[in-house]
C-alpha cells in the first residue's frame, strides 16, 4: 500500500520545531525566516514536498552539506 505524503499540518509542525539561532544551511536562510514565512511559504514548501514524494527524487541541492571548521 502506498503511503500518503505529509499533510500541510505535518509540514507546519516540522517548520515550527526548527531551532532558532542556528547557522543557516547552504541556502543561507535561517530557521526564523521559514517560521515567519506565513501561509504562502507553507503552501509552497508543502507543494515541493508533495512533488518530491510523488517523484521519489530529492533536488540535488538538498544533498549538499558544508562543514566549516572553526
Amino acid at each position: 500500500m502506498e503511503e500518503e505524503p505529509p499533510d500541510i499540518l505535518d509540514i507546519d509542525m516540522a517548520i515550527q520545531s526548527l531551532n532558532n539561532n542556528k547557522s543557516p544551511g547552504i541556502d543561507n536562510i535561517p530557521a526564523e525566516l521559514y517560521k515567519s514565512g506565513g501561509g504562502l511559504l507553507l503552501n509552497k514548501i508543502h507543494g515541493q514536498i508533495k512533488r518530491i514524494w510523488k517523484e521519489e527524487k530529492m533536488p540535488a541541492e538538498w544533498t549538499t552539506n558544508i562543514i566549516v571548521p572553526i
